[in-house]
């Protein structure tokens, strides 16, 4: 009897201790997907998003993603306060900006053009309009939306628009 007892004791043991789950603490997917003029895209190679510093603020990210021979890259510029979870506008004197190559790396800039939303340092005028939104941030990942229309290429006379973008990407 004093073996049923045990048993059934370990056996509601086991039930109880079974249901419990350790969390993962990466629950990083790390993807990039957006439209780029109509067409869905979905990155499928190079991520990457700069690594916190170990002291001082959280305060300049750039973030990228690839897919097939093109690249798309943002930069966040506070200079001194943390990113935190919150809009960013494209905006005059704010170094928020996406950069997109959608026909080839940036290897070749005279073959291949790039498409400008935002600026990379303050200044008073921007090329195109945008946003990035940052959903998450920590040491280990960054996570938001982003859409921009890119200014006019003078190579091509053509501009880009992003929408729907997402992205969640490890550090």
């Amino acid at each position: 009897m004093k073996m049923l007892i045990n048993v059934l004791s370990l056996a509601v043991l086991f039930t109880f201790s079974s249901g419990c789950k350790k969390e993962s603490k990466n629950t990083t997917q790390n993807f990039m997907r957006f439209t780029l003029n109509g067409t869905h895209v979905g990155c499928d190679k190079n991520f990457g998003a700069t690594y916190k510093t170990t002291s001082g603020p959280d305060a300049n990210i750039t973030f990228h993603a690839g897919w097939d021979d093109n690249a798309l890259d943002f930069q966040l510029f506070t200079y001194t306060t943390d990113i935190t979870p919150g809009q960013y506008v494209f905006a005059p004197n704010k170094a928020y900006a996406a950069q997109i190559w959608p026909q080839g790396t940036a290897t070749s800039p005279g073959i291949h053009p790039s498409y400008i939303a935002g600026t990379f340092v303050p200044f008073p005028t921007i090329e195109g309009s945008g946003q990035i939104t940052i959903i998450e941030i920590n040491a280990d990942h960054i996570s938001g939306s982003f859409d921009f229309v890119t200014g006019v290429n003078s190579g091509t006379g053509l501009s880009m628009t992003v929408t729907d973008g997402l992205f969640d990407i490890r550090r």
